[in-house]
C-alpha cells in the first residue's frame, strides 16, 4: 500500500505493508529515533506522537491509517518555541533523568496545553496518565508542565498541524518498507483500503474478505497479518452522535475522546469511557471496535449491555437491527456475517434520562487498566416502586453478563418490598454467576460482583 502523509512538515511517500506499525516506520524507515519503543501494546507512551494534532501511541497505529494525515514527532516539535519553554521548565525541576519517556511526555504536554492553556494539576496528571516514567516519580514532570502553562503563550494554536503546502519548499521523500526485507526474503504484505463512504466500504466488504479497522488499538496488539485492512476513519456515516425521540445514535467509528467531549453522551457512558486506557488510546479507539471485538472486558460494551442497546449492522445486501445481547456469541465471536459492518449503536434514552446509574471498573491501576471486574447499573423509581433495574457485569465470564430475569425480581415492587427481596436477589445472582479463572480467581470475581450489587442497591434502597 502506498501512504502519503506529512511528518514534521515534510511530505513523505511510503510504500509497503499497510499493517506496519507507524512507530516502526518512523524509527526504521525515516530515522526518527526520538520515537521510543517500550512495549508495542500502548502500555507505556514512549512512542507517543501527534497525529493531526492528537496524541496517539504510534505502536498501535497501522501505517495505512495515516494516509493524508499530519504526524509530528519530538524531532519536529523540538524546533518550536513551545518546546524550548517546556525544556527549560523540565530542566528547572530536574524532571529528566534517564530521558527515555521524555519525548512522549513533552508531546503529551503539548497535546494538553494546545487545548487547555491553564490546566489544573489533576488535568495534567490525566493528560500524562498514559506516559509511564520509572525515574522521577511524576511530581517533577507534573510541576514542569504546570510551570510551562503559567509562563507560556499556549493560545497560538496547534504547532503540529502543518498541512500540505503550508511550508513552501517542503522536501518530498519516498520510502519503501525495510523491516524484514533482505536477500531471499519475501515478507507477507498486508494491503489496505480507505473508503470515503459507507456504500464504498460495504461494496469492498462484499467483494473481498477484509478486516475492518476503526481505531486499531486491539488489532495492532494482536498484529495478525493476512486479510487486508479496511480503514474506516474517513467514512463520515460512521462518525456521528445524534439523537431522536427514542435513541442516542452513535456511529461505530466515533472515538472515545469524541464521546467524552460530546454534550449528548450520557453520564453513565462518559464515566465508562473516562476509565478506558489513557488519552493516547482514547483518541483513536472507538465504541464500535470495543463492541465488535466481543471481549467480555470491553468497558464501552458493558454500558451497552446495561442499557439494552441495539446494533445496526449493514452489508451491500441490506441492514438489520440486533440487540447487543444477541450479537455476542462467545469470547471474540459475534453474529456479524463476513460481509457485514457494525455501523451504529442505538442506546435507549428512556431510563438514561429518568433514572440513576452506577459504574465501577475494578483494575490494577487507574489508567491503562484492563478490567478484573466491570459493573454498570441503571435504577429508576416511580411512585415509590422500582420502575427499572438493569445490571451488567464485565470481565467475569466469556461474554458480558446481563440477566433481565433476575432484575425482574425487584422491578414493580415498592421500596419496602424490594428491601425485603434483596437477599433473594443477591442469592439469585450468586447462583447465576460462573466466573472464569484469570489473573484473579473466580471466587474473587464473584465476590466483587456481589459486593458491587449490594452497594448499588444500598445506595438506592437503603438496605
Amino acid at each position: 500500500m502506498r501512504v502519503d502523509f506529512i511528518v514534521n512538515g515534510e511530505k513523505v511517500s511510503w510504500e509497503g505493508d499497510a499493517a506496519q506499525r507507524l512507530m516502526d516506520v518512523l524509527r526504521d524507515d525515516l530515522g526518527l529515533t526520538g520515537v521510543k519503543c517500550g512495549c508495542r501494546e500502548g502500555e507505556c507512551g514512549a512512542c507517543s506522537v501527534l497525529l493531526d494534532g492528537r496524541l496517539v501511541n504510534s505502536c498501535l497505529v497501522a501505517i495505512g491509517r495515516v494516509q493524508g494525515c499530519v504526524v509530528m514527532t519530538i524531532e519536529g516539535y523540538r524546533t518550536s518555541a513551545r518546546f524550548a519553554l517546556l525544556d527549560r521548565c523540565f530542566a528547572a525541576r530536574s524532571a529528566v533523568q534517564c530521558g527515555y519517556c521524555i519525548p512522549g511526555m513533552a508531546l503529551a504536554a503539548e497535546a494538553l496545553l494546545a487545548v487547555n492553556a491553564r490546566p489544573t494539576e489533576a488535568e495534567v496528571r490525566e493528560a500524562l496518565a498514559g506516559n509511564l516514567c520509572r525515574c522521577t516519580g511524576y511530581n517533577a514532570i507534573v510541576g514542569a508542565v504546570l510551570d510551562a502553562a503559567e509562563a507560556g503563550d499556549w493560545e497560538a494554536g496547534d504547532v503540529s498541524l502543518l498541512g500540505p503546502g503550508s511550508s513552501p519548499g517542503q522536501a518530498h521523500r519516498s520510502h519503501s518498507a525495510s523491516a524484514g526485507v533482505g536477500p531471499g526474503s519475501a515478507p507477507e504484505v498486508t494491503e489496505g483500503y480507505t473508503p470515503r463512504s459507507l456504500a464504498e466500504a460495504l461494496e469492498m466488504m462484499a467483494t473481498e474478505e477484509l478486516t475492518p479497522y476503526a481505531g486499531g488499538t486491539d488489532l495492532m496488539v494482536a498484529k495478525e497479518q493476512g486479510r487486508p485492512f479496511l480503514f474506516l476513519h474517513e467514512v463520515e456515516e460512521l462518525r456521528h452522535v445524534v439523537e431522536d425521540e427514542q435513541y442516542l445514535r452513535i456511529g461505530a467509528a466515533v472515538t472515545y475522546a469524541e464521546l467524552l467531549n460530546d454534550a449528548l453522551t450520557p453520564a453513565l457512558l462518559q464515566e465508562a469511557v473516562a476509565t478506558i486506557a489513557a488519552p493516547g488510546i482514547r483518541n483513536v479507539g472507538t465504541l464500535g471496535g470495543n463492541i465488535a471485538n466481543a471481549s467480555p472486558k470491553g468497558d464501552g460494551a458493558l454500558v451497552c449491555f446495561a442499557t439494552d442497546s441495539l446494533l445496526r449492522l449493514a452489508s451491500s445486501r441490506g441492514e438489520r437491527i440486533m440487540p447487543i445481547s444477541e450479537f455476542y456469541r462467545g469470547r471474540g465471536q459475534t453474529a456479524l456475517e463476513p460481509d457485514e459492518l457494525l455501523v451504529e449503536v442505538l442506546l435507549p434514552k428512556v431510563w438514561l434520562a429518568s433514572g440513576d446509574h452506577g459504574f465501577c471498573k475494578v483494575g490494577g491501576r487507574k489508567a491503562l487498566a484492563i478490567s478484573r471486574v466491570g459493573f454498570a447499573g441503571l435504577f429508576s423509581l416511580e411512585d415509590n416502586r422500582v420502575a427499572h433495574l438493569a445490571l451488567a457485569f464485565g470481565a467475569v465470564e466469556d461474554v458480558v453478563i446481563r440477566r433481565p430475569e433476575l432484575d425482574a425480581l425487584l422491578i414493580g415492587k415498592t421500596v419496602a418490598q424490594a428491601r425485603e427481596t434483596v437477599a433473594e436477589y443477591l442469592a439469585a445472582w450468586d447462583a447465576a454467576l460462573c466466573p472464569v479463572q484469570g489473573r484473579v480467581s473466580a471466587a474473587y470475581r464473584k465476590q466483587v460482583c456481589l459486593n458491587l450489587t449490594a452497594d448499588f442497591l444500598d445506595r438506592h434502597l437503603g438496605v
